[in-house]
């Protein structure tokens, strides 16, 4: 009778061990679908949808969510605050989690940043995953990161809605002792119209003279990886509010502005990732079709200026589009001299 007792008693706990290991593998991964006509694909979603356009199918795929923590890329050197890089949201984080945008992101940090001065990146699920819970996460990560480097403060470079997620982050007092300085880079502070149109009901546009332009946009678009509709897109729609920025952190709005002057986007697309720029571009001049007045056809050709630029001071880099943030050594360099500033010497005056 004991033995059987025993016996079962391991049974249970073997179940629970395994329960308990499946749930996580669930928290690990997450489902995708693909809508195609005939063998073509069509569109990408995390959910099903109402489709806007034809098809034949769907099909379900999983994918691996990124494990949520700090990346050191370069241990610091000197006693100079390090630099945390925060990315935005990932629409190809399905196919992996080291995107190209990732990987530029950090390539033009590690560029042009001096080597003696740390560089790390949070990487985070951030498509499906609340910002509430990924700035949870950050919090502890920098906690961490401190003890071990014996580092107070850090700077942080938070790129689209990363620059939500660290707003959220901001609410933590504990958190802000550890921030130097902030650079809220391309952050939809007040949203973008164009996270509305990703995650409406699409068929109610149908009634749009320029129906056909749009859908043809929106499927283009989304197969190219600019977009996939994720829950998370609801956190960039144009009116939501986020958490406030408390006024103890020094920080810097960077938004840029696309231009009708040909020569500064031509030098831009010479000197960064032209695909990149060329799509930017491309969805600035469909901004231009949706909301042909007002303030939304000036952006970057995801966020609008007006968004880019809200709750504080700002630099605005004309002629450079979002994904210049990233990839621009321009507005990188322009961010390096924010955090550490050189101190120029007075000028002495020689009087006889």
């Amino acid at each position: 009778m004991r033995n059987f007792w025993l016996i079962s008693s391991l049974i249970l706990l073997v179940l629970l061990i395994s329960g308990l290991t499946l749930a996580q593998q669930n928290d690990d991964y997450g489902v995708y679908y693909v809508y195609y006509n005939s063998l073509v694909p069509v569109y990408k979603t995390l959910y099903k949808i109402d489709p806007f356009f034809e098809y034949t199918k769907v099909a379900e795929y999983n994918w691996k969510r990124p494990e949520t923590r700090l990346v050191e890329i370069r241990k610091p050197k000197n006693q100079e605050p390090s630099v945390i890089l925060i990315h935005g949201i990932d629409p190809n984080e399905i196919n992996g989690e080291w995107t190209n945008y990732k990987k530029y992101f950090i390539d033009t940090w590690k560029r042009c940043l001096p080597e003696e001065y740390g560089l790390y990146i949070f990487v985070y699920p951030s498509l499906d995953i609340p910002l509430e819970e990924s700035a949870k996460k950050l919090v502890q990560e920098i906690q961490k990161l401190s003890l071990s480097t014996e580092q107070k403060r850090f700077n942080f470079y938070a790129h689209s809605m990363g620059g939500l997620l660290l707003r959220y982050a901001l609410q933590d007092t504990g958190f802000t002792n550890y921030v130097a300085k902030i650079i809220f880079a391309g952050t939809p502070h007040i949203g973008s119209p164009f996270a509305n149109l990703i995650v409406m009901n699409k068929k109610i546009l149908k009634l749009r003279n320029d129906w056909d332009y749009l859908k043809m946009i929106l499927i283009s678009a989304n197969l190219s990886g600019i977009f996939i509709e994720a829950p998370n897109y609801t956190y960039l729609q144009y009116g939501r509010e986020h958490p406030s920025i408390p006024e103890t952190v020094e920080f810097m709005n960077f938004a840029s502005l696309i231009t009708n002057t040909n020569e500064p986007i031509v030098q831009n697309i010479l000197k960064t990732e032209p695909f990149s720029s060329v799509a930017m571009i491309f969805l600035n001049s469909v901004s231009r079709v949706l909301f042909p007045e007002g303030e939304f056809t000036k952006n970057d050709g995801m966020v609008p200026l007006i968004s880019a630029t809200a709750f504080g001071k700002s630099k605005i880099f004309e002629g450079f589009d979002h994904s210049d943030f990233i990839l621009s050594d321009i507005i990188v360099k322009n961010a390096i001299e924010f955090f550490y500033p050189i101190e120029k010497p007075e000028k002495v005056s020689w009087k006889n």
